[in-house]
């Protein structure tokens, strides 16, 4: 009888008692790493870094750990000029990455040290003198910290992966709480499985951008704002809670300096519905200054300019795309008319109108939060609060729109949809939560009480908001169709460059980011003309030879008459298309050729020969 009782006991917790919400919290969990393992080790999984800017912060991020600093080795033409402008020399020892935010490579900078030291225990454990060597040898987790010719994958591209999911999953849980006190812990349920079906996130993770740290910080900050929201309904102090939220606007604006339109949404919204108003404006903004200011004194003492090289973005399709505003050593402003700044801010808000869903990640509730604006919720502060995202949004549109969203790399057609200035990550679980709300309420109101109906009602939302995770999910455990980013990305390639050439010695190229990552060598971004090459190369202006020009698909799968003989690469075009040799390589520096997999879509100029092997 004993036995019976115990049995049953346990079954009643399991069924109604207080295991079956850990139960629960257990299966999301197994799914969640489920799918993570899915991504990070199948064969139609995780190829590789597929962002340039991923790649750079990256490369940033393992000179932090060397203990260089916040050092790059890509080297763009745009910052030889703005330096040697305003401080009169360019350092190519440790050159200060002034374009990029801080926090991201940071946080992988620490990822990275936390790593090797792992590695270090795991190599030892390798040995059979070691005292756990039978319990980790099997598992084979010791990786090289160095790229080599025969990796496929990267170890620190996995590292750099891993710590975007840690930060997606704590947006998702931030997010959830936030659901939850705005609506109920159903709806908080199920707005948080469409957040983890939303493929948006994972694309994000894989890439490498920093795009799930902010969002992480924009939960916090949305979070803290609600709270505030809620004392304020209760006629209670609320500034704990507002400065709270602006210590995380703080640590946003360090991932990515578009947040700060963000704030300025939230700022307006906290002016217009706090008491004691400009106090609360100016502590929130003196806050954001207070944790800001050091990176803009930084950038000051770098490169003349507290914001950097960073702002040069907002000049994208103004003077032709960001790659060609990066790759000029021309002043910024030259030829720029503030009437087609105006055209481009108007075409990038009416294309994000047309693209909204998209923008969402295919959720299809999250539009209805525009609808959501014309109904009564019953708590005050979920009405109230909408207003508040609806300003953050505003601003994040606009912040987007003067900056650019360029779109995926053209170069890269099996890439994921993934664009550097995208905030639309930030913005979609109060989104969907507020969209989902009203469809719930008018379904409601349709007084349909089968529940059968009702399922199959939420199944429809379901399938149909995530069905790219669905088709992602299924293309995992398909056959294998590749295990590199390619094209243009081969990094076991890419890796022999540095084989060919010393750590003191520059590789110009159409791929900077990947050199200076996978190679580990200093990589200048090809310039717009041919003459700006040989001056640079000619007048020591790098304080050592340019040695070697790499050349890929982001230039060579390019239209051929469109692009690359009148576009932006139209000075290199006799190089592109290996038009140029024997006599036509005379003038040039580098007179050496030699091609490059795969299907020799790659080529690589040299000074002289490097590949051949020589018996010295």
């Amino acid at each position: 009888m004993a036995s019976d009782t115990w049995i049953q006991t346990i079954v009643h917790r399991l069924e109604e008692g207080e295991w079956k919400t850990w139960v629960r919290r257990a299966l999301v969990a197994a799914f969640v790493l489920f799918v993570i393992t899915l991504w990070m080790y199948r064969d139609n999984g995780f190829k590789g870094l597929s962002h340039e800017k991923a790649m750079e912060q990256a490369q940033i991020s393992r000179e932090i750990q060397r203990g260089n600093g916040f050092s790059t080795k890509m080297i763009r033409p745009a910052a030889l000029y703005q330096f040697r402008e305003n401080t009169g020399s360019f350092t190519v020892e440790r050159t200060p990455d002034a374009y990029h935010a801080p926090l991201n490579p940071i946080v992988n900078a620490v990822a990275f040290l936390v790593a090797d030291e792992l590695n270090k225990f795991f190599l030892h454990t390798q040995t059979e003198s070691a005292p756990w060597h039978k319990l980790f040898s099997w598992a084979n987790l010791a990786y090289s910290p160095q790229m080599k010719a025969t990796d496929i994958v990267y170890a620190y591209d996995r590292i750099i992966v891993l710590v975007q999911f840690a930060f997606m999953i704590g947006g998702w849980l931030v997010s959830y709480l936030t659901m939850k006190r705005l609506f109920d812990k159903r709806l908080a349920v199920l707005g948080a499985w469409m957040l983890i079906l939303c493929q948006t996130y994972w694309d994000f993770a894989l890439s490498g951008l920093p795009q799930n740290v902010l969002f992480f910080f924009s939960a916090i900050a949305i979070y803290c704002l609600v709270r505030a929201v809620e004392k304020r309904v209760a006629a209670l102090p609320a500034w704990r809670w507002l400065l709270g939220s602006s210590v995380a606007f703080g640590f946003m604006a360090l991932t990515h300096g578009l947040a700060l339109w963000i704030l300025g949404g939230a700022l307006l919204f906290v002016l217009i519905y706090f008491p004691r108003r400009w106090v609360n404006v100016a502590t929130m903004l003196g806050v954001v200054a207070l944790m800001y200011s050091p990176w803009l004194v930084r950038n000051y003492k770098a490169c003349g300019n507290p914001l950097g090289l960073g702002w040069y973005s907002g000049l994208s399709e103004i003077k032709g795309s960001e790659s060609a505003i990066m790759r000029s050593m021309e002043p910024p402003f030259e030829r720029v008319s503030p009437a087609v700044f105006r055209v481009k801010v108007q075409s990038k808000v009416i294309g994000q109108a047309g693209e909204i869903l998209k923008r969402f990640g295919g959720i299809i509730v999250a539009p209805v939060f525009f609808l959501a604006l014309l109904h009564v919720f019953k708590r005050p502060e979920t009405s109230h609060f909408r207003w508040a995202v609806l300003s953050m949004w505003l601003f994040a549109v606009c912040g987007m729109s003067a900056f650019g969203l360029e779109g995926p790399p053209v170069y890269m057609p099996f890439a994921p949809p993934v664009e550097a200035n995208d905030l639309y990550l930030i913005f979609m679980p109060l989104f969907v939560a507020y969209g989902l709300a009203l469809v719930l309420v008018m379904w409601t109101r349709l007084e349909i009480h089968i529940r059968l109906v009702r399922f199959l009602f939420l199944s429809v939302i379901f399938i149909l908001s995530g069905l790219r995770f669905f088709v992602a999910f299924v293309e995992l455990n398909q056959a294998p169709r590749g295990r590199v980013q390619w094209p243009p990305y081969v990094p076991p390639i890419i890796t022999v460059l540095r084989d060919w050439t010393t750590d003191s010695e520059i590789i110009a190229s159409d791929m900077p980011w990947a050199v200076a990552w996978y190679a580990d060598r200093k990589s200048l971004w090809l310039p717009i003309s041919v003459r700006d090459f040989i001056e640079l190369n000619d007048y020591n202006w790098l304080s050592g030879k340019i040695v070697g020009m790499y050349l890929t698909p982001i230039t060579g799968n390019r239209a051929f008459i469109s692009e690359i003989l009148k576009g932006e690469y139209r000075e290199w075009s006799p190089f592109i298309t290996r038009q140029v040799s024997g006599p036509g390589l005379r003038d040039f520096p580098l007179r050496a050729v030699t091609s490059l997999p795969i299907d020799n879509e790659c080529v690589f100029y040299a000074d002289r020969d490097r590949w051949t092997p020589r018996d010295d």
